[in-house]
C-alpha cells in the first residue's frame, strides 16, 4: 500500500497547493468545463503540474523497486525514504508546483 502512496501523496500535495496558496480558495466552477478557462493550461494539460508530479514520485521509485522485488538493492537512504513516501512526495511535489506556479498567483489575484 506504500506504492499507492507514492502516488497519491504528491497528488495531494499538487491539488492542497494549488487550492489553497495558488488559488487562495477561490475556485471558478464554470471554467471547469469551459475551453479556454482558467484551468485549460495547455489542451488540458499543465506542464508544471506533470512535472511537479513526475519529481515528487520519482525519489520513491527505488524503495518500491526493493519492495516489490524487482531489485535486490538501492541505497539505503532512499530504501528508508520509501517509508515516508506519502510525506515525501506530498512535500516535494507541493512545494514545486507552488514555486512554478507562484506567477499564476500573481496574475489571478490581480485580475480578480
Amino acid at each position: 500500500l506504500i506504492g499507492y502512496s507514492a502516488l497519491l501523496g504528491p497528488i495531494a500535495g499538487i491539488l492542497i497547493a494549488d487550492y489553497f496558496i495558488i488559488r487562495r480558495t477561490e475556485l471558478r466552477a464554470s471554467d471547469l468545463f469551459r475551453r479556454g478557462g482558467a484551468y485549460e493550461y495547455r489542451g488540458g494539460w499543465n506542464p508544471v503540474a506533470l512535472v511537479a508530479l513526475i519529481v515528487g514520485v520519482a525519489p520513491n521509485v527505488p524503495g518500491f523497486l526493493v519492495a516489490a522485488g524487482a531489485v535486490e538493492s538501492a541505497p539505503a537512504f532512499f530504501v528508508s525514504l520509501y517509508t515516508y513516501a506519502w510525506f515525501v512526495g506530498f512535500l516535494v511535489s507541493g512545494g514545486l508546483y507552488a514555486f512554478g506556479m507562484r506567477r499564476e498567483r500573481v496574475a489571478s489575484t490581480t485580475s480578480a
